[in-house]
């Protein structure tokens, strides 16, 4: 686990520094659900992006440079987890999109990422992540009322699929969140400026604390 926790730690600095992305690129969400039905090991996350006619493009290539995929859901109990993607478990190029596969959790608990556009404009992100691959520590924020899947490929763009207040939302005690069809986009970055000493810093949709890094490292101990 000592590999994890490194890539894990990296993921951290990457985001929370808003480094190393050249721009983010805001994607239209479809579906949002993160389960914690029993033991950690059932919790599962898919989070879906699909935007008709868009002008966005794939700009990065995984499989030289690998990915990260940060996942936040927003609300009573907030919580963010990031997950490095290793370039050799990508497949693809620009033009058919690549996937991301890892069904026997070599690498942590994703499961699956893609990231496509088709011919007819339609650009598309899809991620699955399932506990019994790996250290799954977002849950159901009970009750929820958004969250977030940032999708950065390394040496390339960051993609936000934001659920946010215009989304139809599902609670179900601290069991099931769900956020579908929102009808805005949002980033997953948010910036900010402190005036007096001009210094202006990016960080993540719902970012991280201290003690959430604590957290994350404990697990991956």
């Amino acid at each position: 686990m000592q590999m994890n926790r490194k890539f894990a730690f990296g993921a951290l600095l990457v985001f929370g520094a808003g480094l190393a992305y050249a721009a983010d690129q805001t994607i239209l969400g479809s579906t949002f659900l993160v389960k914690n039905p029993s033991t950690p090991d059932h919790r599962k996350i898919i989070g879906k992006g699909k935007e008709p006619g868009s002008p966005n493009t794939i700009v990065g290539n995984p499989t030289v440079a690998g990915a990260t995929l940060v996942i936040s859901a927003s609300g009573g109990t907030p919580s963010t987890q990031p997950f490095v993607l290793p370039a050799g478990s990508w497949t693809g190029d620009a033009v058919k999109g690549f996937k991301y596969k890892d069904p026997k959790g070599q690498n942590g608990a994703v499961k699956l990422a893609q990231i496509k556009k088709a011919p007819s404009g339609v650009f598309s992100i899809k991620t699955v992540v399932v506990g019994k691959l790996g250290p799954v520590i977002v849950t159901p924020p009970n009750p929820g009322t958004g969250g977030c899947v940032l999708l950065g490929l390394n040496g390339g763009d960051t993609y936000s699929v934001q659920f946010g207040p215009t989304s139809q939302i599902t609670n179900k005690d601290g069991v099931l969140f769900k956020a579908k069809k929102p009808t805005a986009q949002g980033t997953c970055l948010v910036t900010t400026t402190t005036t007096s000493s001009t210094t202006t810093s990016t960080t993540l949709y719902g970012s991280p604390s201290r003690a959430f890094v604590d957290r994350v490292m404990g697990l991956l101990d």
